[in-house]
């Protein structure tokens, strides 16, 4: 099968809002660095400034996937597609930071994102206990390395909405 260039996070069908979800109420916080694909959430304390996703097991939930690089400028505006059970998004596969081969089995499956040294974020196959992100399509065919898949944020994994 054929091996795949891996790619930034980006939205594949936004059934909700029209274009993005600007946050400028606070903004970014001081110094970010993010590149456009990257998970975002609220900085825990008193500022509530966004910031990048920690990642791994952090309990800080993200509120979107950025849709453009950071200005590195505090309080700046933060345009963003939100973490919702509306927004679909087309994501790159990954064991880890080594290469993933995409199964039938990986279909219906959650999974945690990383975010590898280039900077960029991609869903982990090796990670099925933070499950972040569930697999609801291909875009690559079964059998492809570094394979670009959809999904979905998982409803009590989004930092913007309330489950019941």
């Amino acid at each position: 099968m054929a091996a795949k260039v891996l790619r930034p996070i980006s939205i594949y069908v936004q059934q909700g809002k029209e274009g993005v979800t600007i946050e400028n109420a606070v903004g970014e916080d001081a110094s970010e660095s993010w590149k456009a694909g990257a998970p975002i959430s609220r900085e825990t304390g008193s500022t509530g400034s966004i910031v990048e996703w920690p990642g791994g097991t952090d309990a800080t939930l993200p509120i979107g996937i950025a849709a453009k690089d950071a200005t590195g400028v505090t309080g700046a505006a933060v345009p963003h597609y939100e973490a919702n059970d509306y927004n679909l998004f087309e994501m790159s596969m990954v064991a880890d930071t080594g290469t993933a081969t995409l199964a039938a089995a990986n279909l219906g499956t959650a999974y945690s994102l990383i975010k590898v040294s280039s900077g960029n974020w991609y869903v982990d196959q090796s990670d099925v206990t933070t499950k972040l992100v569930e697999v609801v399509g291909f875009i690559d065919a079964v059998g492809d390395t570094n394979p670009r898949v959809i999904c979905r944020f998982i409803g009590d994994h989004q930092g913007n909405v309330l489950q019941s």
